[in-house]
C-alpha cells in the first residue's frame, strides 16, 4: 500500500505502478515511418548504446529522444527479436 498506518502518503512503494512494460510501436510522422521503443528501464547512456546496436544490426538510422529510442523505418519485428535476444520482453 502506498499509505502508512497513520495515513501518510509514501511514494514509490507500489512496484506495479513504477514498472511499465516495454512497448515497440510503429509511428508515422509526415511521410516518415519510425519504430519507437518506449518504457525502457535504463539510463540514457544504456539507451544510447542499445540504439547504436540496433542501428548497426538493422542498417538504418535512429536516435534517442525524450527517453524513447526511435529507429527509422518499419522495423518492429526485428527490434522485438533483438530485444528478446538480449533479455528484454516487449509487446
Amino acid at each position: 500500500m502506498p499509505f502508512t498506518i497513520g495515513g501518510e502518503w509514501v511514494p514509490g512503494k507500489n512496484s506495479k505502478e513504477s514498472v511499465k512494460p516495454v512497448k515497440v510501436r510503429l509511428v508515422k510522422r509526415g511521410k516518415s515511418t519510425l519504430t519507437v521503443i518506449l518504457n525502457l528501464n535504463m539510463d540514457d547512456s544504456e539507451k544510447q548504446e542499445l540504439a547504436i546496436q540496433l542501428k548497426r544490426k538493422l542498417g538504418c538510422g535512429g536516435t534517442v529522444k525524450e527517453g524513447a529510442i526511435e529507429i527509422q523505418g518499419d522495423k518492429v519485428e526485428p527490434v522485438k527479436k533483438h530485444l528478446l535476444a538480449i533479455g528484454i520482453k516487449s509487446s
